[in-house]
């Protein structure tokens, strides 16, 4: 096999692997929604066993330039900003508008954001992309408020709020210049140190009261297969395959999500959800294309690099 081939098969390899890893965030999440453990149990078994593990990284690496309340702001908004309210989203919304929201917000908040705090312009195909999530997004918040239970808008406002946290986060670290492995090992590192004391001494805990094996699969697939998997797995597919086809082929997870909810948990969504779903996927494609238009070459020159 060829050094081509075997990057391409590689990074094909990685994408798939984060498609699978992170439509088992979503399913992991709703079902626990329906078990012992708390939002912040699912927070502290997230980041502590990883905190343990990049700490001797970051004790002999250090925070790479950046200061000690740039590293907690990192932290705070990648940490229990995201993983909190990802986990209490399900415990109000179905497994589909997680996906979708999460998936779909992320890019929505980042592109004006990377504007604001980073005087990124927004390119031709990220315009077209956040107004189709908007759209989308949109029309799951309809569904929302249309549907029987009770409380979906909270649960899809949680979603969002998590969203936005961790654009803040991804915004912050692409300026301050944080690379993924050190921004990986803060994050793990200072939420664990901050937040899991707070958790055991003050906020609801079911982690005495839970059955040991589904203490023990949270923590194995939230503590290590999420978080490793999301830190190494994510750049590892961007090095091999490019950041477009990465981004493609994790696209369809919010799809992968919605089946997979409704031939399992038998989560039945009406047509308005399933055109959420749908334009929240085109749109993140639509984030993918690259659009050839006339310019100076001094307008060339100076604009600015964008994802």
């Amino acid at each position: 096999m060829s050094p081509e081939a075997r990057e391409q098969a590689i990074g094909w390899g990685w994408i798939t692997a984060m498609v699978v890893i992170w439509t088992g965030f979503h399913m992991s999440g709703r079902i626990g929604a329906d078990l012992t453990l708390t939002p912040f149990d699912l927070t502290t078994l997230r980041f502590a066993v990883a905190g343990l593990l990049f700490l001797p990284w970051l004790l002999r690496h250090g925070l790479g330039g950046i200061s000690f309340a740039q590293a907690l702001l990192l932290a705070m908004t990648a940490g229990p900003g995201f993983a909190f309210f990802a986990f209490a989203g399900y415990q109000f919304a179905p497994a589909a508008h997680g996906g979708a929201i999460l998936s779909g917000a992320l890019p929505l908040c980042t592109a004006p954001l990377a504007w604001w705090l980073a005087g990124e312009r927004m390119s031709t195909a990220r315009i077209l992309s956040v107004t189709m999530i908007f759209a989308g997004v949109l029309f799951l918040v309809f569904d929302a408020t249309s549907r029987p239970e009770p409380n979906v808008w909270i649960g899809d406002l949680s979603f969002f709020i998590g969203a936005a946290s961790w654009s803040v986060f991804a915004v912050l670290a692409r300026k301050w210049g944080v690379t993924p492995i050190r921004s990986a090992a803060i994050v793990a590192t200072f939420s664990a140190a901050t937040f899991t004391p707070v958790h055991l001494l003050f906020l609801p805990s079911n982690l005495l009261a839970a059955p040991w094996q589904e203490v023990a699969a949270q923590w194995v697939f939230q503590g290590i297969i999420v978080f490793f998997g999301s830190t190494f797995g994510y750049p590892r597919a961007v090095a091999a395959l490019g950041a477009t086809a990465t981004a493609t082929g994790v696209a369809i997870v919010p799809a992968a999500v919605t089946v997979i909810a409704w031939v399992v948990l038998g989560e039945t969504l009406d047509a308005l959800a399933i055109g959420g779903v749908v334009l929240v996927v085109t749109g993140i494609l639509a984030g993918t294309l690259r659009f050839r238009t006339r310019r100076t070459a001094r307008a060339d020159d100076d604009a600015p690099a964008t994802n």
